[in-house]
Formats: structure tokens, C-alpha cells, sequence
């Protein structure tokens, strides 16, 4: 179903100017992941209540991955998307692999999507530096940061590239069938605290967790885009994994194009924050999209109509608007 888009005269005037569109579209397209994911879960939840609350006539689109959602909500494919903090962040300011400027304003943020490193039982990698001489799933098309976490630490850990053997999957399933069949020795994997694909794998006792100690998080780090964080993933999360251990973290990200009117994504707003309790019916990791966290250290400009909505509510604080101006430019 191909929604009506917004008038064409706001359209243009938008694109010509580079800034917002105003008038209301009446139907959203919402770029997710693959099907089966988080993210497209989250897509079709969040599509069902614009519909029954709103009178937005949605649909969740499965393109496949944050950066491909960037690509196709710049090529208007989709109005609105799940994404990274790292795909959104390159995408506004046109760094690689895109290759101009994409207009996109932020709505909520939410669960943390974690980059870890995992290793195949049995595999004899007991430290970053065995990698040497093994097989590392450590690149993919739409995830462009899991070749530079590769990069980076292969590099401080004085790695020669040359010795390891660097392949790439299209998606999770790839990587993590080629750790069932024992093809591939490491990873370096997508995937929400608790993703139950990694819950299967520690269950099998098939991987086991690549800690990196904090003195070399620090200087990986140093080499990582800005987006990206550091976390720590409790002790326990998974099977077998009876200590904390360092991980990689982008924020997850609900975003607008620019050219999407202030009106409606003040309504999808709307729709969002004031269904909060049925939108964490979705997924157990819905409950991390809240308020609070939506206005915690963005690393992208709101949306307007996101904007208009926090004001209403009285959320829209000074420290908010020095840093809306801040990422603005």
C-alpha cells in the first residue's frame, strides 16, 4: 500500500530549502529491520497505534538495518524509521557511506542496541590477540561500525589484518548459523541486552563473551565515531556468562525526514508518548522507550513536531534548546 504523501508544494519547498515541511500527510511508511526483529516489531506496534489512535494510515516497512533505513527514508522510501544513533548521526551530516546530507529529526530514544564481541566455544580464543590466524565475522553492508570496531581492535591490539581472516554477512541469522555449524571462529554481533538469538547460542554452550579490558575500551573508543558509547553487560545476562563484560552501544533511535510535516510528527509523538503502556506491550524491550530517555544526550536535532509536543508536555528544558542549537549547526 503506497501512502499519500505529503503536498507536493511543501515537498519541494522542504527540499529546496533544506528545512521542514509543514503541511499534514494523512498515511507513514516506517522503515524497520528485517522481519522478526526488534525493530520491526516495535515498527509494526508503533504502526498499529497510529492507525487506531491517530487516523495516520501506517505501515511497517522490513528494509534491513539502521543505515539501510537511513538510505531509504533519504530516497523517500519510508517517512519515518528504527534506527541507531550511529546510522542517524552519519546520515545528518552526509559522512560514509552516505554520501550527502540526509534530513532527519529525532522523536524517541530508546533500548540501547549493543555491538559485542563473540566467540565459538572451542574456537581457542581465550583473548583478543588468539584472533590472529582464525575467522572473524567482523563486517556487514548495513552495519557499517562493525568494521571499524574490527578496525580498531585489531589496531590496538597490534593485530596484523593481514592474519586474520575477515568475512561479512548480510544478516544476524548468517552469523549466527555459521556459529551453529562452527564455520566461523568470532563475531562481532548486533543485538539488545537479552536478544534471544544469543540466548539460544550461550544455552547450546556453543560462544562465549570477548571481554576487553577498560584501558583498551579507552583507546578503542578513541578510534570510534562520536554516536557510538560504551556499556557493560550485567554479569548473568545470557547462559554461561558469569561476569560482566564491555560492550559497544548505540542508542536506538525513532526518526522522522525532515520533510515529514511538523503536524503530523507532532502526532506520532503524541501517539507514542501518550501510549506508552501499550506500546511496551510490543516487545520486553519497549519498556526502555520513555520520556526521560528520549531526552537524554541526543546526538541528533529533534524534529520539530517532536519539539512542539515536549514543549506542550513542559519538558523542553534550556539545557534542551542549548543543545537542539548545538547539533544543529
Amino acid at each position: 500500500m503506497r501512502p499519500i504523501a505529503t503536498l507536493a508544494i511543501a515537498c519541494l519547498a522542504a527540499a529546496a530549502a533544506g528545512g521542514y515541511a509543514f503541511a499534514q500527510t494523512s498515511a507513514v511508511r516506517i522503515g524497520t529491520s528485517s522481519s522478526g526483529s526488534i525493530f520491526y516489531t516495535l515498527g509494526v506496534g508503533l504502526s498499529t497505534m497510529l492507525t487506531r489512535h491517530a487516523g495516520i494510515a501506517a505501515t511497517a516497512e522490513p528494509v534491513g538495518g539502521s543505515t539501510a533505513n537511513m538510505f531509504a527514508l533519504g530516497a523517500d522510501k519510508v517517512d519515518l524509521a528504527l534506527t541507531n544513533a550511529g546510522a542517524a548521526f552519519d546520515a545528518i551530516h552526509g559522512n560514509a557511506p552516505f554520501k550527502q546530507k540526509i534530513g532527519v529529526g529525532l522523536i524517541a530514544q530508546g533500548a540501547p542496541n549493543f555491538r559485542q564481541i563473540i566467540v565459538r566455544a572451542g574456537s581457542g580464543i581465550e583473548k583478543p590477540e588468539d584472533l590472529a590466524g582464525k575467522t572473524l565475522i567482523g563486517k556487514r553492508p548495513a552495519l557499517p561500525e562493525l568494521a571499524l570496531i574490527t578496525d580498531a581492535l585489531l589496531k590496538v591490539y597490534g593485530i596484523d589484518p593481514g592474519k586474520v581472516r575477515i568475512v561479512s554477512t548480510t544478516n544476524t541469522g548468517e552469523a549466527v548459523n555459521a556459529i551453529k555449524s562452527d564455520t566461523v571462529d568470532a563475531v562481532v554481533m548486533p543485538g539488545s541486552a537479552g536478544a534471544s538469538y544469543l540466548q539460544s547460542l550461550g544455552h547450546d554452550g556453543k560462544i562465549k563473551f570477548l571481554d576487553i579490558p577498560d584501558d583498551k575500551m579507552q583507546a578503542m573508543m578513541a578510534l570510534l565515531p562520536k554516536s557510538m558509547s560504551r556499556a557493560k553487560l550485567p554479569a548473568n545476562t545470557y547462559p554461561g556468562q558469569d561476569k560482566a563484560v564491555n560492550l559497544f552501544s548505540f542508542a536506538s533511535y525513532i526518526v522522522a525526514a525532515s520533510r515529514l510535516s511538523e503536524d503530523t510528527v507532532y502526532k506520532v509523538t503524541g501517539t507514542l508518548f501518550d501510549n506508552l503502556k501499550e506500546f511496551h506491550t510490543y516487545h520486553g524491550t519497549a519498556k526502555e522507550w520513555t520520556l526521560q530517555e528520549s531526552l537524554e544526550d541526543p546526538k541528533i536535532p529533534y524534529h520539530p513536531g517532536a519539539v512542539r509536543y515536549f514543549k506542550e508536555k513542559r519538558l523542553w528544558t534550556p539545557a534542551l534548546e542549548k543543545a537542539q542549537a548545538e547539533l544543529k549547526g
